[in-house]
């Protein structure tokens, strides 16, 4: 079947409005099946329809290098197609992959110290202090602002003493990044909320994480850190910008790259 980008768009702003206006009760049963609803009618989509393989898993290999350590266990949330947990698995002790659409086409070859777990998009099941990194690539914006406390507070739950999380997700001052992105101004479809800086700092810091850092750069030099005011005033001047000038510049590498936010937090004692 032939991709049709504005079907897709119209599909997945239906399902998003249905997910928008629900408790958490209906969450349970809903975010696993529009998600399937929607990867079944474009099965393409877990695998990028824009990028490779070796390119996805490039930029993350490169991020989570600093991390490998055999004796660590690594979670990853919303895991798509597994490929990256299918490649770290070769750096770390175990993986467990988390995903809420069982239609998505998985990645052959099933490592031993993999587990995957399809779950409801809300309940996750790990033992208190198991998990030494948690892996969140392109979910924070996905989630339903009712379901952000009690999923960070899993989150800080399962980590060991001084654990990582690891959370990319897109900015919105260069957004909208879901398939809205042709079609409106703000975010109408997956995308329940897009952030700043200046918000993720604020909701990690609430929720009992501290060094609280951005990373930028490229997969070919690799990534460094910068300090999150520093980040939180580029946004901030940024955002001067007339609208329409910000549009122009967001497809810029140089600008896509400084908020594209990749942030790595560690759990406070």
């Amino acid at each position: 079947m032939t991709y049709d980008k504005f079907e897709h768009f119209q599909l997945e702003r239906k399902l998003a409005n249905e997910l928008r206006n629900t408790t958490v009760d209906q969450r349970r049963v809903l975010y696993g099946k529009l998600y399937n609803d929607l990867f079944s009618s474009f099965p393409n989509i877990p695998d990028g329809l824009n990028i490779s393989k070796e390119d996805r898993l490039a930029w993350q290999l490169k991020l989570m290098k600093r991390l490998f350590d055999k004796n660590k266990v690594v979670l990853e949330i919303g895991a798509g197609d597994c490929l990256l947990s299918k490649e770290l698995a070769k750096h770390f002790r175990k993986i467990i992959a988390y995903e809420v659409a069982d239609s998505i086409p998985f990645i052959e070859g099933k490592p031993d110290n993999f587990e995957l777990k399809i779950f409801n998009g809300v309940d996750m099941k790990e033992q208190p202090s198991s998990v030494d990194i948690i892996y969140s690539n392109q979910v924070f914006e996905h989630l339903h602002l009712d379901d952000i406390t009690p999923l960070l507070n899993d989150y800080h739950s399962y980590l060991t003493k001084g654990g990582k999380l690891v959370v990319i997700t897109p900015h919105r001052y260069t957004g909208p990044h879901d398939i809205s992105r042709d079609f409106t101004k703000e975010a109408e479809g997956f995308h329940m909320k897009e952030y700043t800086y200046k918000e993720m700092k604020s909701i990690l810091s609430a929720h009992g994480f501290k060094k609280i850092r951005g990373y930028i750069g490229y997969s070919k030099i690799g990534y460094f850190a910068v300090p999150m005011p520093l980040l939180i005033l580029a946004e901030k001047m940024f955002n001067i910008f007339p609208s329409g000038l910000k549009r122009k510049m967001r497809g810029n590498s140089l600008v896509f790259n400084l908020f594209g936010m990749k942030i790595i937090a560690e759990k406070k004692d």
